[in-house]
């Protein structure tokens, strides 16, 4: 028995799994709090799951997670047989910072925690090339951690490993910056989740769900106009006029490159009769119009050189250019209800505005075999 953690009786994966999950902060949460650039939500986000506001994902249907499950008795194969004995999956929950948990993929016999990863082939890619310097591994070093920290683990293996491609092993040793850090940030957050007062909203990042009065409750620093009712009913009717405008346009637009194609087709025939092949460029002009066809030549891929070159892009802020704002508008079906903030009986057709590193201690810290 552990004077740091205590394991607790429950099936990774199953029902009550998720709901255990909810009694405190898991490894996974970690890169998302500290803000690893590759999160794929905010901390914000991550609150209004915690706080039964927003459904999380169901990882199930992502491709690479129920790759990795079927995956996952030849990686532990694997890690046998290089590193040693592991016992089975188990969750932890930390005797000191309660709200500190973890699901874990195995032990080894020394207390050396297992942490298996099974990344795209792209990300794996960028694993084999970059190794302790890429992305993938600088966001997953925080989950480690966060295992090191519940658990007090002596040390850890990061593998990323493949079916088809080279397996990378990490072992990572615990960090005391890091686990302040980490402690740092889960405690703030588990404090944030039980006074139900959401994280600060990343005003870049974040969606504020105005029809939802919990959620605004819980969101600090904005409130609703008084006019809310009044603004809503008349962004509804100008967002139908928008749409109706819309599919006008996209109409006229398809007719208008069907009757240029036509116009097209005649002046290249009229190109062909007085001299020029039908493989080549018709290039004419007289009685008032000028026909010119030119070759545009290969634009190169920017995202195929850097990725060929090993160049991360966000490295050279010197070559991008000045950042502009982009409007996104898109609408869904909307039926108000009295929970709303405010309730607006509109007709069944109305439709409303959608939402539109860490420095390692020393060299020692982690070794790459």
């Amino acid at each position: 028995m552990s004077d740091i953690y205590e394991v607790v009786d429950v099936v990774q994966g199953s029902k009550d799994w998720l709901e255990w999950r909810k009694t405190g902060v898991t490894a996974t949460c970690s890169p998302i709090l500290l803000e690893e650039p590759g999160a794929t939500k905010t901390p914000y986000e991550l609150y209004l799951q915690y706080a039964g506001l927003i459904q999380a994902e169901d990882l199930s249907v992502i491709k690479q997670v129920d790759a990795g499950k079927k995956l996952e008795a030849l990686a532990r194969s694997y890690c046998e047989k290089e590193i040693g004995q592991i016992a089975l999956p188990f969750c932890v929950r930390n005797k000191k910072y309660p709200y500190m948990i973890a699901s874990l993929d195995g032990q080894f016999d020394d207390g050396s925690i297992l942490e298996i990863k099974n990344l795209c082939e792209s990300k794996h890619l960028s694993i084999l090339q970059l190794e302790t310097k890429s992305p993938e591994f600088r966001y997953y070093y925080w989950q480690v951690q966060h295992q090191l920290l519940t658990t007090g683990a002596p040390q850890a293996y990061l593998v990323f490993w493949s079916a088809t491609d080279q397996t990378k092993v990490f072992k990572i040793m615990p960090s005391e910056k890091a686990f302040y850090r980490v402690q740092v940030a889960c405690e703030y957050f588990w404090n944030r989740v039980q006074t139900k007062t959401a994280m600060p909203f990343d005003k870049e990042k974040d969606i504020l769900l105005i029809s939802d009065p919990v959620i605004m409750s819980h969101t600090q620093g904005f409130k609703l106009p008084d006019d809310l009712e009044a603004r809503v009913v008349d962004i509804a009717r100008q967002v139908g006029t928008l749409q109706q405008m819309e599919k006008e346009l996209a109409l006229k637009k398809k007719q208008f490159e069907e009757y240029q194609n036509s116009v097209n087709l005649l002046i290249q025939g009229l190109g062909v009769s007085v001299g020029f092949s039908y493989n080549e460029l018709v290039r004419i002009d007289g009685f008032g119009f000028r026909f010119l066809q030119s070759r545009v030549p290969e634009k190169p891929s920017y995202k195929r050189i850097c990725d060929k070159l090993s160049i991360d892009p966000k490295h050279h802020p010197e070559c991008y250019g000045q950042s502009s704002v982009r409007n996104s508008l898109s609408t869904y079906e909307y039926k108000s209800t009295l929970t709303d903030t405010v309730y607006i009986p509109l007709d069944d057709n109305s439709v409303l505005v959608s939402p539109g590193a860490e420095e390692t201690d020393s060299a020692q810290q982690f070794v790459v075999f």
